[in-house]
């Protein structure tokens, strides 16, 4: 437990400087298409790199999300009384939460591989769009790492609480 507890940190200080970096690269990105609008120079539209960016850091910062807990969740445990219903409620949802995420992994693979034989790319700069889906695929693996940590902490706590 305590290895992958600390794998799953050295992942998020991984996600932690992707979303970092590419939050950087929109700002420059955007801030220097301003630039070059404004002063009518004739550079190249970089307009496909800020949206590159910004896809991946929402793909990768989903999986940020899933682990720090900060996505949108209803808070329904707080109205259940029993420590045992709660357990089972958070279980419940975390193992659905992993169905639901290997679903959209199927699709989110089957997006890159076409992608990948197909060579498409965005229209400005010919980006390869198997970056954005390979975004999407390593996004939805992270938030499966992550979704697993949560469920194995619960049941390392459900072991250290006694029985009602």
């Amino acid at each position: 437990m305590a290895k992958y507890a600390r794998f799953e940190e050295i992942l998020f200080k991984i996600e932690k400087l992707v979303i970092t970096l590419m939050m950087a690269i929109m700002f420059v990105t955007v801030f220097f298409q301003v630039f070059t609008r404004f002063f009518n120079l004739p550079i190249p539209d970089t307009s496909d790199i800020s949206i590159l960016a910004f896809t991946i850091m929402t793909f990768i910062g989903a999986g940020l999300l899933v682990y720090t807990k900060g996505h949108i969740t209803l808070e329904v445990t707080s109205l259940i009384k029993s420590k045992k219903l709660v357990f089972i409620f958070d279980l419940c949802t975390h193992i659905a939460m992993l169905v639901i995420i290997g679903g959209l992994l199927n699709i989110g693979y089957s997006l890159l591989t076409f992608a990948l034989e197909s060579n498409e790319a965005t229209m400005a700069m010919r980006i390869p769009m198997s970056i954005p889906f390979s975004a999407l695929v390593i996004g939805l693996i992270l938030m499966i790492i992550h979704t697993i940590g949560i469920i194995l902490k619960l049941i390392s706590n459900q072991r250290a609480v006694p029985t009602e």
